[in-house]
This record gives structure tokens, sequence and C-alpha cells, in this order.
């Protein structure tokens, strides 16, 4: 016959004992230099460390099976013996300390099972444990989640940053260029260098404010009778190219007419003999316009 001995089992808790219930309180507990100030990290720290706890409860119930078997041979020998010589499994006796008429009768466990219990362990809380911890992967897989989620958003708020200091940085080298081309004060704005330029031929003039009239329109078509008020008539082109955009204000309904119209405003930027003056003050229009 095997011999029979109690042994000893460790139980299982370096989930439900170590891990925390909110992953973020990983933060605390990182490296300075690992990122804990970023949630996508404290998320990836934090599932190390609850599959690490979970690898030492599944090392622990492993090496408990053997004392687990061993234990639990213990109470079926015991129970069996207890049973062969008539030993109830419990026992009941009156409550002494009730005052009702008729008192209730209080049951207990024979004193060798509470024995058995305390001394012959066979439950290591591995079950228990491996509650702890599905519901933990659960709430640390959220949290990464979220985490995620976080982490890409400020990411691209941070590219955002980045892309509009570079546009602000090209804005201004753009800037600066036209400044030293057209011989301007440096204090002058992009305003001011769509008026200077707009002033360089009349065509520009009118085609600006086309183009601007285009955009917004809510107060009407002034900005294009202004420009027209100012046109000189110099050649036959420059004739077809006032009645045509007259035409646009007398049946004027938005700002797309002179888009769409014959002399349009792209066209007239097209006819512009100097293309780099064109270019420069369609630049300008569109810094003014941002």
């Amino acid at each position: 016959m095997t011999e029979l001995k109690i042994q000893k089992v460790e139980p299982c808790k370096a989930v439900s004992g170590g891990c925390s219930t909110s992953p973020q309180n990983y933060a605390s507990s990182m490296p300075a230099y690992s990122g804990s100030g970023d949630p996508a990290k404290v998320a990836a720290y934090a599932l190390r460390q609850l599959e690490a706890a979970r690898q030492k409860d599944v090392d622990t119930h492993t090496r408990n099976l053997p004392a687990l078997q061993a234990n639990q041979a213990v109470h079926d020998h015991v129970k069996a013996v207890m049973a062969a010589v008539g030993m109830p499994l419990r026992w009941s006796e009156r409550d002494l300390k009730s005052r009702s008429r008729y008192p209730k009768t209080i049951s207990h466990d024979a004193g060798y099972l509470a024995d058995l219990r305390r001394e012959a362990i066979v439950n290591d809380n591995f079950e228990y444990a491996t509650t702890c911890y599905q519901r933990l992967l659960k709430d640390y897989q959220a949290y990464a989640a979220q985490a995620a989620v976080e982490s890409e958003q400020k990411a691209a708020a941070a590219q955002r940053q980045r892309d509009a200091e570079l546009a602000k940085r090209r804005a201004d080298m753009e800037l600066a260029a036209m400044l030293l081309r057209y011989e301007l004060p440096i204090e002058s704005t992009w305003r001011d260098v769509q008026d200077t330029l707009a002033g360089r031929h009349q065509r520009l003039a009118l085609a600006i404010a086309m183009q601007q009239t285009r955009g917004d329109w809510s107060e009407g078509p002034w900005r294009v009778r202004d420009a027209l008020a100012g046109f000189q008539i110099e050649t036959t082109e420059d004739k077809d190219i006032a009645n045509n955009v007259l035409s646009g204000l007398e049946d004027f309904c938005d700002g797309r007419v002179f888009r769409d119209c014959t002399w349009s405003y792209t066209a007239l930027f097209a006819s512009i003999p100097d293309q780099q003056l064109a270019a420069d003050a369609q630049t300008a229009l569109t810094h003014c316009s941002d």
C-alpha cells in the first residue's frame, strides 16, 4: 500500500494578490525611461505583468498537482476509515444561547473534516486565480484598445502641428522671396503683396476681384464692379473682356459666373504676359484667403 502523507500546497495568488485591478496604476511602477506617460506603453507593460503573474500561477499549480493528488488520497482514506467505524459526517446540538421556547438545532461538520480541510489542502485556488486572470485580461485589453486610440489621436495631432509649422515656414519663405523680387518693405504682408501685384497689371486686378467674389459673394460683386470701373480699354481684347465681365455683373446670381464666363479669372491670369507675375499674384491671393 502506498504511504499516505499530507503534502504542502502553495497557493496560486500571483494574479489575485499581485496584479492591480486598474492597468493605469502600473505607470507609477514603470522605469522612468520606458514611457510611463504614454498610455499605450503603460497598457503594454500592464499586460506583460499580468501574463507574467499568470505564468507564475500556472507553474505553481503544475508543481502542486502531485501534492493535491496526495492530499486528496488522504481525504478519501480518512473518510473511508471514519465511515467504516460508523463515524458520522455531521453532528447537531441545541442552540443553548437561544431564548426561544423551541430552540433551534445547530449542525456541525465532524471535527476530522475541519482538520482535513485545514491540513490536507486539496484546493490551491487555481480556479479562482484563473477567473481573476480572465477578468483582468478583459479589462487590460480594453484599456490597451483605448490607449491605442488615444495614442493614434495624439500622434495625428502632433503630425498636424508639424505640418502646420512646416506650411508656415514655407509660406514665410515664399513671402520673403516675393518681398525681395518686388523690392517691398520687410514688414509687408501677403495682403500688401497682393495689392502691389494687382497694381502691376489691370487684368490681374480684375482677375483677383473675380476670384475673390467667387469665394465670397455674400455682399454682392462689389469687388468686380470696382475693378471693372478702373479697367482701361486699350485693345479689342480689352473691350471683349470688359463686355464679358459686365454681362456677368448684369446677370449676377452668385460668384460662379466669374468662374464660368468666357473671360473667367482663370483665362485672365493666363493672358498676363508676365506669367511669373500672374503666378505670384495667385500665390498671394491664396495666402490672403487662408
